[in-house]
């Protein structure tokens, strides 16, 4: 049995939240918790006059494995409850506290933040019903730990787990492993990486940028093709940073602009410019000599010491300017480099912060410098003669515009001596600006290529499906696993989640007629709406607004593929948490991994969960507004999956004027959807970037998708089928703190057609 399967056995530490009015049924609850054998804390029952009621609650809430909530119509007006309910929820997302489930006790409206925590409705009266709550009860909520507690324990570094290794990083200790695992067969997307001519790779996050620049790396690259002779690419690679101009904090976020540090002084301007152009080319040259040092090393280069030592001293007297007789290898050049390095950060600190006038430390360092090394290498080292050497540089939006356009004029100047490769997340601000005083141009300088897959577009979506089935066998076979086919990984759940008299009586109900006119149209026309609706149909059923609710289940390699949203990092984090439920932390080399249905389904729902609630602590700034702004807009959309009779599955948000979005009052709505396709929250199409405010001439996004991986716990369709159209003010309101409320109103009404004037009172009414 699997840890995960023990440790369900023992749960402890459930608190029970109510309002005076519900002290009956709270305490009927804890008693039978208890019976059960759960400890469990509820006020009226534990607190004691005199008692400290806010220590109580601290004590109650911060120990709590879970905190059932009893909602019900007394419960807006009760003062303790609603503080026990803010300091839980608050529990859950920053402190990974105990889980927060809401338990109906009538059908009084629930505030959107504690809309996915509904587990159904209670009816004390129904004995059948209660007694079925408490087992079900029992057995499955309380038993589940946090979502972020499940995902953290499944990739934790010391873990056996084949999917542990979700970043880059995490491949250092096997680059061979990273060269089979992401070496992706889509021509269509990443043929041009193998070709002269520079590109970009854009993606939000987790959409494998680093994985697949880092597999072009010429350590990795050589692992890969098995030619390590005469390699046709060598790619060294290099994390963009702000280098020692970070230390000096001389710009803002905000403000990326020299001339808002030092004026207009040009001599100044033009002076850091070069510093940091130096800096960089040092950093590059430092990059190809350590990989050539490692492939050496590691005798995926044949280069014997005389080679070594020739080429070392060769690159010192073209960076120095003079000859050396000490510098006998790379190792002992790479020292140099360090030390060129520390003058440069004394230099800006000396000048920038303490206002002195230091000796300039270099003056060497320029592209040419760059070009007249990788010119070196090629002619002294017989077998990258012919080798097309390309510089892989990671996370361009680190950098500053101005140190983005000394990039630029790299990428523009390189080729043919160098290729330069660029990862960069969407939605993050790019310049075509230069140094020399021409633009980078898209297609005459260099190819943009998006690494976000569109799975709703049926040859972008089989081309993902390669990939994964790609990734999928590599990791199998390179931990030692045993192979197996992709039924057998992840088989299908054939099981109805819901049953068709339930699906016929909902598809006739969004076709506005009868269940009794509904059967008397013909085979074909009823079998076309079925398939229409049937999607939709199975949503509203099982996320009613009356009685418990069920979650929808997610099974197979296609449909895991599919709610993945095209981006490979979840894909990944799904299978590492399936593994995780599956076999714990027990290694399994001796049969053929599968994972269950049921296991399968509870992975995307804790991925999902996890993502949503640690987007707070993983993004600075707007984590918090962009998780409140989700959950809103989950309301308003499940509001018309529930509601709309003819378009329900619409998380599809088209802008009705974009164009909006460039005026001075929109600048936080532009921000916020900035942040959100820059961490894959919101897509747009083709997982073009959102914002380029250095393109002011390109046409803003019209539509934004919210992410699929966010569907199961906002408890909506993952098919974005119908749009819904919103406009700048109104998204504005959504995500102004003292406008929310309204603005979800406003939402959900114009969301449902309201045909007559009594449909429309009672629409109003509910929604009031």
């Amino acid at each position: 049995m699997s840890e995960i399967s023990q440790e369900s056995k023992i749960m402890k530490h459930i608190f029970i939240s109510h309002a005076g009015a519900d002290a009956e049924i709270a305490n009927r609850l804890a008693s039978d918790l208890r019976n059960a054998g759960h400890e469990t804390k509820v006020d009226t029952r534990e607190l004691k006059l005199g008692d400290d009621t806010i220590s109580y609650m601290n004590e109650g809430i911060s120990e709590a494995k879970s905190i059932l909530i009893l909602y019900s119509k007394n419960t807006p007006d009760a003062k303790w409850q609603q503080l026990e309910i803010n300091s839980a929820v608050w529990n859950e997302i920053a402190q990974d506290g105990g889980t927060c489930i809401v338990l109906r006790l009538d059908d009084t409206r629930i505030p959107p933040i504690l809309g996915p925590k509904v587990y159904g409705t209670l009816n004390p009266a129904d004995v059948n019903a209660y007694q079925k709550f408490l087992e079900d009860f029992c057995e499955v909520i309380i038993s589940d730990r946090s979502a972020s507690s499940i995902v953290s324990d499944a990739f934790r570094s010391d873990s056996t787990n084949p999917f542990r290794r979700i970043r880059a990083e995490f491949f250092e200790d096997d680059p061979n492993l990273l060269a089979k695992m992401f070496a992706p067969p889509d021509a269509l997307k990443t043929g041009p990486l193998a070709e002269m001519k520079p590109c970009f790779l854009e993606g939000s996050r987790g959409t494998g940028k680093s994985m697949l620049i880092l597999s072009l790396r010429a350590r990795n690259f050589m692992a890969r093709i098995k030619k390590p002779l005469s390699p046709e690419l060598f790619g060294f690679y290099l994390k963009l940073n702000r280098g020692a101009f970070c230390n000096v904090g001389v710009l803002s976020e905000e403000t990326d602009d020299l001339k808002t540090f030092i004026g207009q002084d040009a001599i100044q301007i033009v002076q850091i410019t070069d510093i940091a152009s130096q800096e960089l080319v040092i950093c590059m040259i430092e990059s190809l000599l350590s990989e050539m040092a490692f492939c050496i090393k590691n005798r995926f280069l044949q280069c014997d010491s005389s080679i070594e030592k020739h080429l070392s001293e060769s690159v010192h007297l073209a960076l120095f300017g003079r000859q050396s007789n000490t510098v006998k290898s790379i190792e002992e050049l790479l020292e140099i480099l360090a030390d060129t390095h520390c003058s440069i950060a004394c230099f800006i600190r000396r000048k920038f912060i303490y206002g002195e006038t230091p000796s300039v430390p270099i003056a060497m360092f320029d592209l040419e410098a760059l070009k007249r090394v990788i010119g070196l290498v090629k002619k002294i080292v017989p077998h990258l003669a012919n080798s097309m050497f390309v510089i892989l540089l990671d996370e361009y939006e680190n950098l500053f515009s101005y140190q983005q356009k000394i990039v630029n004029g790299f990428i523009k100047l390189g080729p043919p001596h160098f290729s330069v490769k660029v990862a960069k997340k969407l939605g993050t601000n790019d310049t075509s600006s230069t140094t020399i005083g021409q633009e980078l141009q898209e297609t005459h300088d260099y190819t943009r290529l998006s690494l976000v897959y569109d799975v709703e577009d049926a040859d972008q979506f089989r081309i993902y499906l390669d990939l994964l089935k790609h990734f999928l066998s590599n990791i199998i076979t390179g931990e030692g696993l045993n192979k197996t086919n992709l039924s057998e990984l992840l088989p299908t759940d054939n099981i109805p989640e819901v049953d068709s008299e339930k699906i016929v009586s909902e598809v006739a109900n969004l076709c506005k007629v009868s269940i009794e006119d509904f059967q008397k149209w013909d085979s074909e026309k009823k079998k076309d709406k079925l398939t229409y609706y049937r999607e939709a149909a199975i949503y509203r059923i099982l996320y009613s607004n009356k009685g418990r609710h069920k979650e929808k289940s997610f099974s197979g390699f296609n449909e895991l593929a599919f709610i993945s949203s095209g981006v490979i990092r979840y894909f990944q984090e799904i299978m590492g948490v399936a593994y995780h439920l599956t076999y714990g932390s027990i290694p399994n080399t001796s049969s053929r991994i599968t994972f269950p249905a049921k296991n399968q389904s509870k992975a995307v729902h804790f991925v999902s969960e996890h993502n949503l609630t640690t987007l707070s602590r993983n993004v600075e700034t707007y984590g918090e507004r962009l998780k409140y702004f989700l959950l809103d807009l989950g309301d308003c959309l499940r509001y018309k999956l529930q509601k709309n009779t003819s378009e329900p599955e619409a998380a599809r948000i088209t802008i009705t004027n974009p164009e909006h979005l460039l005026q001075p009052e929109m600048l936080k709505l532009k921000r916020l959807l900035d942040v959100g396709v820059r961490e894959g929250v919101l897509q747009t199409k083709e997982g073009r970037p959102a914002f380029k405010p250095k393109h002011k001439s390109d046409p803003q996004p019209t539509e934004f998708n919210i992410g699929r991986i966010y569907a199961p716990v906002l408890q909506i369709s993952p098919r974005f089928r119908w749009r819904t159209p919103l406009s700048c003010t109104t998204l504005l309101s959504l995500i102004s703190w003292d406008k929310r409320s309204q603005a979800v109103q406003q939402i959900k009404a114009q969301m449902v057609r309201l045909k007559t004037k009594k449909g429309k009172e009672e629409e109003q009414q509910q929604l009031l």
